[in-house]
Parts: structure tokens; sequence; C-alpha cells
């Protein structure tokens, strides 16, 4: 019988299984047996009864590659067994391959999902040594874009915690995956665990949690957790019935067994359980709503009244006016707490005490209790450090620190105080702390920021505190307290700002004796005090075998433990021990690799190793790498083994592909010379084919050529005149890493590049270009970094000085004379596009000689000679709103510019009306609640509004509710189809993006989802395309461009030669031109792309919920569409396959929609617009 069972359940038709089986097959963890168990697709796909619409075949035959994935596996390896019989649904899979598994423990994976090789060997360490009921570790997300760390595992994995419960670490409520933990079998079937309930998230896991004695938490990623290809459904009656009654189910469990944790459920089930329907409740039916509260309210009122006062006060509001059923006032709060005014609202004080200045606060015909809005955790205390070194023989700790809301403008109005932590004795020391004065908290700290107050701190460290008696091994936290108008708070010191503040020196203290500062996992600062006990004194690669001598004050028998922290694996080595403490470690190089984790698009990791001596008796020791000793890189093929020091001096083993390594760095004018050193032993030819400059924080890519001279490489740009397919820009605002794209004999993989330890002391490097500070910097020690700021000046920088700009500075200029110049705009500076491009361009043609100027944002615009460029929130665009006589934009205006009298404002709008727009949509999601009288006030700016047709402009006046004058034109961006220059513009846009001559072109152009976001105005790109599928069966007769909506920041994952992002290039009517086939959804671009008369299909996965749910449309678009509607990727890629048989099969339509759409579509719609604005006669400045 195999120590674990693992029962793997997945649709028949899943794509991703062998991807799944094979990461099942490496598990170091070697004595498991996998029980596969398939289950039908249409319980597998939330669109599954839309789908049986499409071509029945695919599905079987999708089916049928699932279960021969299954088969094979059966076949190659006996630890996998396929069930002959399949189960309806998930949950009757997982519970049918739970009778038939063997082990002493158990585990459940889903077919689509990865695990690393690690994982179960982790996850077990503890359980066969404790008395654990189960094991739980991180979970990462994952998709052909990469991975990364899971947004609610986040909190509940921040360290190592061995034999915990939820009561002692609550965040362990956001730990809701039954497939990211290993249980004791015996405990699993005791506590009635039942992974076929319809909610196995409560009915396993959070049962589990609540019921276990003990539970192993371990923060390295045990499982790879694929995003979903279709959105959850929206909450619905059914659901919330299904959900409550599994809420109650659990709540009367507890109330039996665990009496004493009902409180921390109830708070568990209003922050996260019942909130997912309240949330809901501003867009949802009568019928839901009245269900709701009536479901609700019976459960408050056996709820734990500690647990509602435990929630932020804006929850508080919500669920106390949910419990009165007072619908029209919570969708007011709801709509609130969605929109920037959520993140705008104050703290007001009333007596002692703190209050939010939310919705209702003080309205007495509202009745809400004041205590409701009462602040308590979210006067939070921030803190971060932006420095740490030694002065003087004493450690220097500097940072900024505040209590959200309250700013300390005067000097008196905050204190703070600080005292060191012995981790062990709790002991406390005072230690001195200086205020000083700063930039306010988010600015950089210049002399220039536009707002200063008293954040600044420094605390000195005397080391002669950190010694209790005489000299010993010791750790020290720093604590810091912030007094604020009678509010109090208390952190421990950390939160590094990048650079030199994530590399504290260390200093010898005593005789032997060494502080060395390091920062935790939770990037808590901690002073370590250690005596030397064992340090390496040489080290050599012995055919496979690394071996390292050294000395060390440890006796008696020992072992070098290894540590992978990221990874949580463990390896240990015997120590051989010679004369006068010398010792030796043999570790053969090949158990020190790393493995790839799933959907990184390539790029090479590294395994980073902690060395430590453990003796058999007593406490084990790091093992220090000298400063005198080199560190080293071996080459092992094309991978490498490093002997390298960390930042604190202790001694780290890195295995992996080989590095390139920067040694070299400066700055020539504006360009940067970066240099160093990248050798391979490899068989295969190895070229550097460019440095990739990755943002940080969003996904978007660089390359920039790199020189090589034998094993030296150097790598010159200017990070101001960055190759677009625009033209040259400058970086966008952010931070950069640095990785070179390495060809391996035909194999992309993209290596970080490191930095050299000798020469990372240089760093930081910073110039000034314009108004933007340019930073050669470093993270964490070895990563090389480009920190670009943004063009704003430091004093228009911030909230604060944007408020000033807005409410000083541009009423002021309004007083000025307005002057004879037109000020362009196309996607609130995003672009030089667009029918605002195609007017300003007209204007030219004729010969008028009026100042022009264009809204640029960060920079990221090229703009032709003669047209100036006015920089986004810049003093000059709030002059430009003030003063220039005729504005012309393709976007909504900013809500506080007010046209003057001599102002002329022309609205062309951006794109013919499928989706709702304006006062069409009821309710606009992230929005403020003044949203519609907002709109009212920009639309009386307006003089002129651009209509594309007799169809559009009903529609547009009844939208924006709009009295002024509206020119129905036709767009201007269309007059490009009608150019005699159009077909050598092509052959100049397919050269320019070096498109293949002997290929077709698709282009992907998606509009953005309102409810897939990052944050207001950053949208994710919802990719359902199978890019992989479309290259393997396409790829001989097309590329695919693919276009992000000007509004989505993720990048577009790259396949071989096939993906071509064009998301930068400027102008998309270009891009047309080129395209033989486009494939879109909801987006407006089918109305302009319809003047090619080129095939249209429509990727509409979501059209249901993007039409009832989001946005809703203006017609009949599934019988209007002039082209077919797909449903699935295998669906679109069987269309483009037959695309003349489809376009054939929709020319009655498509003739239709032209007719309908696009009759003023002629190449001369520009012309009518100056006409109609400017007049025929010339414009004089």
């Amino acid at each position: 019988m195999p120590e674990l069972g693992v029962v793997v359940a997945f649709p028949e038709g899943e794509p991703h299984l062998a991807e799944c089986l094979d990461s099942l097959a490496r598990q170091s963890a070697a004595d498991l047996g996998v029980v596969m168990v398939p289950y039908t697709m249409a319980a597998a796909r939330p669109d599954a009864e839309a789908a049986d619409e499409g071509p029945a075949e695919a599905l079987v035959d999708d089916a049928r590659r699932g279960l021969a994935v299954a088969e094979a596996m059966a076949a190659r390896d006996r630890r996998f067994t396929l069930l002959d019989k399949g189960a309806p649904d998930l949950g009757a899979a997982r519970e049918l391959g739970r009778g038939r598994v063997d082990g002493e423990y158990i585990a459940f994976a889903d077919g689509g999902d990865a695990l690393p090789g690690y994982a179960y060997t982790y996850l077990l360490e503890g359980l066969r040594s404790g008395r654990c009921d189960f094991a739980t570790g991180n979970v990462y997300r994952f998709n052909e874009l990469g991975t990364r760390p899971s947004g609610p595992h986040r909190d509940a994995f921040p360290d190592e915690m061995r034999g915990t419960t939820i009561a002692a670490h609550e965040d362990l409520a956001r730990d809701r995956l039954v497939t990211n933990k290993v249980w004791r079998r015996e405990f699993f079937e005791d506590a009635g665990l039942r992974v076929a309930a319809e909610h196995p998230e409560l009915a396993v896991a959070m049962t589990g949690h609540f019921l276990a004695r003990s539970v192993d938490v371990l923060p390295a990623p045990v499982y790879y957790w694929r995003d979903a290809p279709v959105p959850p459904p929206a909450p619905d009656v059914p659901s919330l019935d299904r959900h409550v009654s599994a809420i109650r189910e659990l709540s009367e469990l507890l109330a039996e067994t665990r009496p004493g944790l009902r409180g921390l459920w109830d708070l568990t089930v209003l922050r996260r359980d019942l909130r997912v329907y309240l949330q809901a409740l501003d867009e949802a039916s009568e019928e839901y709503s009245e269900h709701f509260f009536e479901r609700v309210a019976a459960y408050l009122d056996s709820a734990d009244p500690q647990a509602l006062a435990a929630l932020p006060a804006i929850d508080r509001l919500k669920w106390h006016l949910a419990r009165g059923g007072r619908r029209t006032e919570l969708v007011e709060v709801l709509t609130f707490s969605k929109s920037v005014e959520m993140r705008n609202a104050r703290a007001v004080r009333y007596g002692r005490h703190f209050y939010g200045a939310y919705p209702f606060l003080d309205d007495p015909a509202a009745g809400v209790p004041r205590e409701v809005y009462r602040l308590d955790d979210e006067l939070r205390l921030r803190q971060k450090t932006e420095n740490v070194f030694w002065r003087d023989g004493k450690l220097i700790i500097a940072g900024r620190a505040g209590i959200k809301y309250l700013r300390s403008s005067r000097r008196w109005y905050q204190q703070m105080f600080a005292v060191l932590v012995n981790a062990e004795t709790g002991r406390r020391v005072p230690i001195p702390v200086k205020t000083l004065r700063a930039a306010e908290y988010r600015l950089p700290n210049v002399p220039e920021a536009a707002r200063h107050d008293w954040g600044g701190f420094e605390i000195v460290v005397d080391p002669a505190k950190l010694r209790i008696g005489k000299w010993g091994r010791a750790e020290w936290r720093v604590e810091l307290f912030v007094l604020n108008r009678g509010v109090l708070r208390r952190q421990i010191i950390g939160r590094p700002v990048t650079g030199p503040a994530q590399r504290p020196g260390y200093q010898e203290v005593g005789d032997g004796v060494w502080v060395r500062p390091m920062w935790s996992p939770a990037n808590d600062l901690v002073l370590h005090v250690e005596p030397l006990a064992a340090h390496v004194d040489g080290h050599r690669l012995a055919g496979d075998v690394l071996e390292l001598t050294g000395r060390t004050a440890v006796t008696g028998p020992a072992e070098l433990r290894l540590r992978r922290e990221e990874a949580g694996v463990t390896r240990r080595y015997p120590v051989t021990f010679g004369d006068d403490g010398a010792f030796t470690v043999r570790i053969p190089e090949e158990e020190l690799r790393d493995e790839e984790p799933p959907g990184d698009g390539g790029l090479a990791r590294a395994a980073r190793w902690q060395a430590v001596l453990e003796p058999a008796e007593g406490s084990p020791v790091r093992v220090v790498l000298p400063d005198a000793l080199p560190e080293q890189r071996y080459l092992v093929g094309d991978e490498e083994v490093v002997v390298k020091r960390t930042y604190a001096g202790h001694l780290e083993l890195q295995a992996g592909v080989a590095r390139p390594v920067i040694d070299t760095s400066g700055w020539e004018g504006a360009e940067l010379r970066l240099a160093g050193g990248y050798e391979t032993g490899g068989e295969a030819d190895t070229t550097v084919t460019g440095m990739v400059l990755r943002a940080r924080g969003r996904n978007e890519e660089h390359v920039v050529p790199v020189a090589h001279d034998g094993s030296r490489f150097e790598v010159r740009f200017a990070p101001t005149a960055i190759p677009t397919p625009g033209g040259e820009l400058p970086l966008g605002a952010g931070t950069y890493t640095f990785l070179a794209r390495v060809d391996r004999g035909g194999v992309i993989n993209d290596v970080p590049a490191e930095l050299d330890h000798d020469f990372v002391e240089r760093l930081p490097q910073e110039i000034t270009a314009g108004t933007r500070t340019l930073t050669f910097a470093d993270l964490g020690h070895d990563t090389p970094v480009l920190k670009v700021g943004t063009d704003l000046a430091s004093a228009e920088r911030g909230r604060f000085a944007q408020r000033t700009l807005r409410e000083e500075t541009y009423p002021s200029l309004r007083h000025a004379p307005v002057k004879d110049e037109i000020f362009f705009d196309s996607y609130t500076g995003r672009q030089y596009s667009d029918s605002p491009r195609v007017i300003y361009e007209e204007l030219v043609r004729r010969g008028q000689e009026v100042p022009a100027s264009w809204l640029v944002r960060d920079g990221q615009v090229n703009l032709p000679e003669g047209l100036a460029p006015v920089r986004h929130q810049g003093t000059e665009w709030y002059e430009k709103l003030a003063r220039a006589r005729h504005i012309v934009t393709n976007s909504r205006q900013t809500t506080w510019f007010e046209k003057r009298p001599g102002q002329t404002v022309v609205q062309t709008w951006h794109g013919s009306m499928l989706k709702r727009i304006g006062f069409d949509i009821e309710r606009v999601r992230g929005k403020a609640r003044d949203y519609h009288e907002k709109l009212a006030f920009e639309v009386k700016q307006w003089d002129y509004l651009i209509s594309p047709s007799p169809w559009a402009t009903p529609i547009l006046r009844q939208a924006f509710r709009f009295e002024g004058e509206i020119l129905e034109t036709g767009y201007p961006r269309n007059d490009i189809f009608f150019s005699p220059e159009k077909d050598a513009l092509a052959a100049t846009v397919r050269a320019r993006l070096g498109l293949p001559a002997d290929k077709k072109v698709l282009l992907y152009a998606p509009t953005w989802r309102d409810d897939k976001y990052y944050s207001p105005g950053r949208y994710k790109l919802d990719l359902q395309l199978d890019l992989q599928r479309m290259y393997e069966t396409l790829g001989d007769e097309y590329v695919l461009m693919v276009r992000r909506h000007p509004r989505i920041v993720d990048r577009v994952p790259q396949v071989a030669d096939f993906v071509h992002d064009v998301s930068l290039y400027p102008e998309i009517m270009e891009l047309f031109l080129v395209t033989d086939v486009l494939i879109t959804d909801y987006s407006s671009m089918m109305f302009d792309f319809a003047n090619t008369g080129r095939p249209m299909l429509f990727f509409t996965y979501d059209l249901e919920a993007y039409r009832d749910n989001l946005r809703g449309f203006y017609f009949d678009f599934e019988s209007t569409a002039p082209g077919p509607l797909l449903l699935t990727s295998g669906q679109l890629i069987e269309a483009v396959e037959g695309i003349g048989d489809v376009q054939a099969a929709h020319a009655g339509e498509y003739r239709a929609f032209v007719d309908q759409f696009c009759p003023l579509d002629d190449g001369g719609a520009a012309g009518r617009v100056v006409d109609g604005v400017f007049g025929r006669g010339p414009l004089t400045s």
C-alpha cells in the first residue's frame, strides 16, 4: 500500500491533463498511488449548454484525447490507475476516487492544474513526525503568461507555522482549496469531510480547519492553480440558498463540537462568504434582493455580535443596512465603496475617536448610529525602511511612518518611540528615535516634493544593547511605536524599499561576534547576533560533486543542512571532520537543480540553498562565506553551480541555467551602458540574442541589442528612446528587471541577469533626463533593475500637488486670455490616433497655421514634427484646458473642466455603438455615486458631437442627452480605407511589423471586460484563445497579431514566431490594412473594419454575461453580426480553416451591416468635420 493516495479528477476533454499527470509522476515523494477519475464535460464547463449548439464532434474528440492521455499514463507508470467508470461531476469524481485510493495520507488534484516536484515531500515532512491532522501549502495561479501568487492565499501563508490552528492564525479562513493539502486519512474520515458536497471549500477545507487539532502551514507553493477559462456565474437566488445552507451546516457543527470557534466562523462568513452576495446587490433583481435580506437577517440574528464589531467600518455599515432590509441606502453605500470615493474618504473626529466619512454619517433621516462608522484597524500604521547602514559603529535605520488618515503636518501631532525586542526572552530595550521632516509618505523623499510632514525617522542601535551579559547567539527585532492625536499604533520595523536598504551591511562587534541585519520572509528586520561558529575556507567542483571545506567550533557528528526556502525543500549531507575543527562536505551537484514551473513562458529559474551546520547535539549554526574568499561560478554544461555570499555574509549555493553577470555600469549622457560576463559549457550553440527589459507589476517588455566579445557582453541603450512598433519612445514609469534572451540550438529561454556582488556596492547610479529620474539599482542584492520615474516634476506628483493644480492653478489660468490654438487628445493621452489625428492632418493638408498641441501620457506617444506634446497632469495640461480656443478629443474629459466663453469643444467619440454608453448604462461599475451628474456636466461643455452614421445619431443624442450640434459626417478615422495611398501604406506597415510576406494575417482585438480589472482604469487581458493549438493548426498559413484595448495593461503571451503583440502600434486603422481576418468580440472596430470587405469572426465566449450583466447592446447582435459568433477556441480555429465558406455563408449579413452602419464612409469625413467646425476659410493665430 502506498504511503500517499492521490485522487485526480478531470473533465474528459481536459486539454492540460498531461501536464498535471507529469507533475505527479515527477514527485520526489515516490511512494504514492494515483487514481484518475474522469467526469463529463458538461459538468466541467459553465458554457456547456451554449457549446452544445456548436459542433458536437469537437467535444467528442476532446473527450477522447483526455481519456487517451490518462490511459497512456496508466500504461507507462504502474503507480497510476484509471477508473473505467466515470462520474457526473467533479465532486462525485473526487468521492469515487477517495473510495478507491489507498494510503495513510490522501490528497486531491484537478486535471487542469499542476504541482511542483517537491510538493508532497514538503507536505508529508511534518505529518510523518508530528500529529497534525493535515498539512496545507501556498498556492500560485498560472496561465500561459507564467505563475503568480494567488491573492486569497497570500495572507494565509506568510511564514512557516508548524502545528498551528485557524484560531491562532485567522487568515487561514482564506485557505479554501481542497487540492493544496495532504490529509491524514484517519482524520479525513473521522471528521466526515465530504468532497462530493456542493461547496467543498466549506464542507472540506473550512470544516477541516475548524475541526483539526493542529495543522502544518507551509509558505512555499505546493499547488499551481490554473486560471479558469470562463468567469464564475453571477450570484443568484439558487446559489445564495445553497451557500447559506452550507454555511448553516458548518455553524451547527461548530455549535456542537467547537462552540468557542463559532464567533470566528461568523466573522469569516461576514468577511467572505456572504459578502460576495452582499456586494452583488447594487446590480441585483428585486427578487434576489428580497431573498437576500430574508436569509441574511435570519443568519445575523444568530451570529456572534462581536463578529460584526470586528469588521471594518464600511462593512459594518453595509451589514447594518442589510439587516434592516434598506436596499436603497445599501445600494448607495455599495456604489460608494466600489468607486474612487472610498479611496478618497476622510476620517472625522468626535471626541477621542475617529469615524469614517461614509454615506449617511450623522444623517438624522437615515438614523444609522455613529458607532457603526467608528474607525479602528483602518487607522493602521504605514511604515517603510529607506536605509539601513552602519555609522561610527552603530546601526542606523531610516525611513518614514505615519497612521493612515492622520497626517503629521505639525511636529507635535506625532511622536515616535522604539524598542529592541529579544525574540527568545521577550526582553525589551528602549533605543533612541529622531523624528525628521520628510516628504509625504507616498512621494519621493526629495526637497522639491509637493508636501512635507513630520513622518521621517532615524533609529540608532548601539550594538552594546544587543548584549546580555556575555555575547551569545540572539535575535532582536526593532518595534516602532507611533502616537498621533491619541491614537497609538506599533509595528516591527520592516518593508525595505528597493536598493541599499535591502542589503544592510554586517559588522564585527566583539571578538568573533558579528551583528548581521537580515530581512525575514515577512520583510521584518531581524538583527542576528552570531558568534562565528562555522565558515568555509575553500570550495571546488570535482567531477559532479561540489566539495566545501571549512572550519567550525562544532564538535561531534554533524550534517550540512541545505534549505531551499522558496520551495520548502531540505537536503542533508554528512560532514567529515579533520584536525583543529576542519571539515569537508561533498554535495552531488545534480541534487541542487531546480524544476521549471508550468506556464513560465521559457523563463529559466534557479534554485537557491541556504547552508546550516547541524550537530547531532546542540543548536544549528549558519555557515559563513568570509569576505576574503571569492565567490565562484562552476559550469556544468549549460547550467552552473554558484558558491556565493548573501548580503548578510552567509554561504548560499545556487544551481540552474547559467546566468549573465553584470559587473560594470554607467551613464553616458542619457545612455545606460552595462557590461558583464556570460559563459556556458554546453554542446549546443548558445547565443544571447537580446536583453529583455521586463516591467514589474505589469506585463510589458522590451528587447534591446547585445554586443559580444567572447564571454563578455555589452548592452547600450537610452531608456528615453526605446524602439517600439510606433517608433522610439521612452520607457514608461516603473521598475524594469533584466533578462538575457538566450537561444540554445533553437530553444529560447529568458535567463535573469545577476549583479556581481563586488560591484553592487557602487549602486544606485542615477541621472535626470528632463523631468524623469533614471536609476540603475539592485533589487535584493542580486537582481539588477532600472527604475524609471514619471515625466511629472516633483512639485506635480501626488494627490496634494494635483489638487493644488486643479483647485488653484487651473482657476487662475482661466482668467488669462483665450489663445488661438487647438489642443488635441486621443484616449486621454495614450495615442496619436483615431479621428482627432485625421482631423489634425486634414488641417495640416489645408495649410492651416494655428498652433496645435497633443496630450501625451507619460511620454508614451510619438508625435509628428510641429505638434507640441502636453504632459498629462503636467502644469501645461491645466493651461491648455484653461486657455486653448479649440479642444478636439475622442475621450471623456476630466470632471472639473469647464468650458470658457470663446472655447469650442469637439467630441469625436471613439466608436460606433454596439455596447450601451453614457446615460443608457443604468449602473456603471467602479464609478462614483454622482457619475451621471458629472456626465451631464461634462456633456454641457461639448459644442459638437461627431456621428458615424444616421443610425448612430439618435443613439448619441439619447445616450449623452446632448443638446448641441451633432455633425453627421462619418468618422474621420475611416477615411484611410479610401485613401489612394492605402496599398503603399499597407506595405510599409507589414515591413515595420516584420510580418512574413508569405503568411496571411489574423488580428485579434478584443474589448475590455468591465468586471476584470486590477484597479480603476487598469483592465486585465481576458485571453481565452488556445494560442498553442492555433499555432499548431494555423501556423503554416497565418500569423496572429494581438492588440490589447488601450485600457488593458497585461502583456500578450508569445508562441514561437506566430504571435505578434501589436498593442503599442499607435494606429489600429493601419493594422486593418494588413489584416486578412479580424477576430473580435463586442468591440466597435467591427464597424470600421467592415469597410475592408474582409471576413470577421466574433469570439463571444461570454456573450450572455456581457450582454445581460455588464453593458447591454443597442441591437440584436446575434442576428446582425457580419460573421459567426463562436464560443470556444476550437470553433474559432475551425472557422479560420474554412474561412472561405464562412465568408460566403455570411455575405448577406455583411452587406446589410455595411449598408446600415457605414453609409457615410467615403474618405471625406475629416473634410466635413473641418468645414463644420472651423469653416472653409483659413485659421489664423
